[in-house]
């Protein structure tokens, strides 16, 4: 199922400037440009403090550790993710393989983005395979469940469960994939050229 958020809920902290937040989203705001340029584990919490402009009492006061504040920019970076592709699927009328194709348009977009660096969580499947890391990987590998899940509960609508299997490992391989593809190649049209594969295995259903 497709994570539910709301503008109310949720705002885009990459676009506001520091001075209008609150220390909290500061502290998240430059955590997440941080890790997403030089990775997770090569940025320190003292490198936070001073360039989010929080004091450490602060700072710990909102995320007791650094695993927490990882945790908390992956789920900025999931609802970013989603939240863009429920806006997409509204475009639909209940039409579950343009739903399923709206995937690859959002990360066309994504792609775009100054701030593309790859996706985080691809990162984590090598990243966080410590003891220490077990709420961080659980919330990689909820992220790729919400993926599966999105994919087959409109394959459900257009096939039997057993060709579903089959084409939900064929269409995840291009979203998990594109990703990597594009970070390598820099191009955006990687999302495009996905998006054809998965064109032409939906028409056979």
């Amino acid at each position: 199922m497709m994570m539910k958020t709301s503008d109310t809920e949720f705002k885009d902290l990459r676009t506001v400037e520091m001075a209008g937040l609150k220390p909290r989203q500061r502290i998240l705001k430059t955590a997440y440009a941080l890790f997403n340029s030089y990775g997770f584990n090569n940025i320190g919490i003292d490198r936070i403090i001073a360039e989010s402009g929080v004091s450490k009492r602060s700072f710990y006061q909102y995320f007791p550790s650094k695993t927490d504040l990882m945790g908390a920019c992956l789920d900025f970076r999931e609802a970013l993710r989603f939240m863009d592709l429920e806006k997409r699927v509204a475009l639909f009328n209940d039409d579950p393989k343009q739903e399923i194709l709206a995937i690859f348009d959002s990360m066309y977009d994504w792609f775009a983005e100054e701030d593309f660096n790859g996706c985080a969580f691809n990162r984590g499947l090598n990243e966080f395979n410590y003891a220490d890391s077990e709420p961080l990987r659980k919330k990689v590998d909820h992220h790729f469940k919400q993926w599966a899940d999105f994919i087959n509960v409109r394959l459900a609508k257009l096939t039997t469960a057993e060709n579903s299997e089959v084409l939900l490992a064929q269409l995840l391989s291009l979203v998990t994939g594109a990703p990597i593809i594009a970070m390598i190649s820099g191009k955006r049209e990687v999302a495009l050229f996905n998006k054809q594969v998965a064109e032409a295995l939906l028409s056979e259903l």
